[in-house]
């Protein structure tokens, strides 16, 4: 009986339950099928733009299926692709027509629809952005977060990781953009020309002060201060005539960008968390006529380190995504160029196709690919228009010169003579653009100078001098001006600067803050600087060089024009030397004497044509006739 009326009782209660179930199901289910935009890629374009076949990539949900217009015929919505994935949707537009203004994107789907706001903009004026970089310029390269704190109150993000800790290696110490920007005073009175910032956007990962674990292709780590703050910079250096070069990953991204755990395609990346190649680096299977057809295709698909997902560029959307938001960095914000990272990894036809089309839309701007290798040969395969046989265009006009860093650096070391850098030089036939090459002695992947010299002043200013008269862009690393040591790892010689940051106990962006050696150095590097920016013979001259001979270590060449002549000595031996110039003599008289730009010292030659050099010595001298 009891159970009998418990069950009467309740049968009213249960119909009624059903149904409310079963409507809020309904409603579930049709509110789950609404389409939804959560935001869009480019967030905005320009009128006027050469590239203006645009391809949108709508986040949200429900799009598969859908059409779009825009609420203005001057926008036609050419292809929409529906997708595997309903959360993304690629939409090609044409703004060949488009003029300033806010316009409404309207998708629809079978039973509803939704709209966004996507703004045109005027584009800028050209004077003063999108500038290139070249021979007139030196590069300072900097960590951003190793710099300077101008901001304390962006040393953590909501929403962020937090990882921040001053007192770790490998941890996030605090510098950001706007500690960058009150530095440019500094910079521009060193001498400096151009800022190589290593990348900078968001990186939501630990251990990704460095940058290369992008989240975010379209923003700025709200850490180095956000897209704004990026966009004043560069006005600023830009100000203080200084360009600004953006460090540039194609080849991968973080792995916790939204990407990785919903791929917009099934080919979007190389391979899957779970499941993909790493260290293959056959860097050399892009030129050897003996290698494994399949090493090429090995070395394109591989992953750096797990954190690092390898981007699909032969993916036909990842290729116009990363195109796209490459110009849309050059167009916000003015930047000048780009250093392209890890170059050989990546699609070749991409990556040629990358660069024309960043060359075509800003023809002064310029672009220098990461190809760490030290044979010349190899190296110039990279350089557009090669001389040797290749079956496609890279576009690319500038390389990194690692053969010339190579033999700079094992002089440092002490295991090879100067006859090594004039070796390296000797080559130079294989490039197309042989002043085109980005010269340096360290970076921020490689053992600082100072420290694999052991801490011999002298041959730092030996490799210095070199560094900044002979041919090529050079660049240097931040610090190096006063001889930053730092230590043999990455994060060792990625050291803090000392100034930049709260609680520092001294500031080497002073006189006053540097020790007596430092000051030394600095006073020297600046002098070069400004001797390479007062003298057009040094950045654009003709190079002679001769021969190191067998049985000595000292290294001569000249910088030549129609109106100035500059002959540098170095003396790589521990002894005063009598360097014999009298092969020399053809382009100046045996009564010419030599004026020290360093020190402005007045030398002669001797009867037998000879002057007397310093034990690690390094002249730059005028020649007077």
């Amino acid at each position: 009986m009891m159970f009998t009326r418990c069950t009467c009782l309740l049968k009213p209660i249960q119909k009624s339950t059903i149904a409310m179930v079963l409507l809020v199901s309904f409603a579930a289910t049709v509110q789950a099928q609404d389409v939804h935009i959560d935001h869009i890629e480019p967030p905005n374009w320009w009128a006027g733009m050469q590239h203006d076949q645009v391809q949108l990539m709508v986040y949200g949900n429900n799009l598969q299926g859908i059409t779009a217009s825009f609420d203005d015929d001057a926008l036609p919505v050419k292809v929409v692709h529906s997708l595997a994935n309903p959360t993304y949707s690629f939409i090609d537009v044409d703004f060949s027509q488009a003029t300033a203004g806010t316009y409404t994107l309207r998708l629809t789907g079978k039973d509803s629809e939704a709209t966004i706001d996507f703004p045109v903009y005027e584009r800028a004026p050209l004077a003063g952005r999108n500038q290139g970089f070249g021979v007139d310029d030196v590069v300072y390269l900097i960590t951003p977060d190793r710099f300077t704190n101008g901001d304390p109150s962006n040393d953590r993000a909501a929403g962020m990781i937090d990882d921040f800790d001053p007192s770790q290696h490998g941890t996030r110490h605090g510098g950001d953009l706007q500690g960058i920007q009150a530095r440019l005073p500094y910079l521009a009175d060193l001498g400096i020309t151009a800022v190589w910032l290593n990348p900078i956007l968001e990186n939501n990962a630990n251990n990704s002060y460095h940058g290369y674990q992008a989240t975010n292709y379209y923003k700025i780590d709200p850490r180095h201060g956000g897209n704004e703050a990026y966009k004043d910079f560069v006005a600023a250096a830009h100000r203080h005539g200084i360009k600004v070069i953006f460090d540039h990953v194609n080849n991968h991204i973080g792995v916790h960008h939204v990407w990785v755990d919903n791929l917009p395609t099934a080919t979007w990346l190389n391979g899957s968390k779970e499941d993909h190649l790493s260290s293959k680096h056959y860097k050399m299977a892009f030129s050897d006529p003996y290698a494994d057809p399949h090493a090429d295709d090995l070395l394109r698909t591989f992953w750096f380190v797990d954190a690092m997902p390898d981007v699909n560029q032969r993916d036909p959307y990842v290729a116009k995504y990363l195109i796209q938001n490459s110009i849309w960095w050059m167009e916000y914000t003015g930047l000048d160029g780009y250093r392209e990272d890890t170059y050989p990894y990546p699609d070749q036809d991409f990556l040629a196709d990358w660069a024309a089309a960043i060359l075509q839309e800003y023809p002064r701007s310029n672009i220098v690919g990461e190809i760490w290798e030290t044979e010349p040969a190899y190296l110039s395969l990279f350089q557009k228009e090669t001389h040797f046989e290749r079956d496609f265009e890279t576009n690319l006009p500038t390389i990194m010169d690692f053969a010339l860093t190579d033999a700079w650096r094992k002089y440092l070391e002490g295991s090879v003579r100067l006859d090594a850098v004039y070796k390296v030089l000797a080559q130079d036939f294989v490039y197309t653009d042989r002043n085109n090459l980005f010269t340096f002695f360290d970076n921020h992947d490689m053992a600082r100078g100072y420290f694999i010299a052991d801490g011999n002043v002298k041959k730092m200013k030996q490799v210095f001098t070199m560094l900044l008269t002979t041919r090529g862009i050079p660049q240097m690393l931040y610090g190096s001006e006063h001889n930053m040591r730092g230590g043999q790892s990455h994060i060792e010689l990625r050291a803090n600067m000392p100034g930049g940051f709260p609680g520092d106990t001294r500031d080497v962006f002073t006189e006053a803050g540097r020790t007596e050696m430092e000051n030394d150095m600095f006073s020297f590097v600046r002098t070069l600087l400004h001797l390479r920016k007062k003298h057009d013979v040094l950045r654009h001259g003709r190079l002679v060089h001769y021969p190191v001979a067998w049985n000595e270590s000292v290294y001569k060449y000249l910088r030549m024009d129609d109106d100035e002549k500059i002959l540098v000595l170095i003396n790589g031996e521990d002894d005063n030397k009598q360097v014999d110039l009298s092969e020399l003599l053809h382009w100046f008289g045996a009564e010419a004497s030599f004026k020290n730009l360093v020190t402005d010292e007045v030398m002669q030659m001797n009867a037998n044509a000879q002057l007397t050099l310093s034990p690690l010595g390094a002249y730059v001298l005028q020649v007077v006739d």
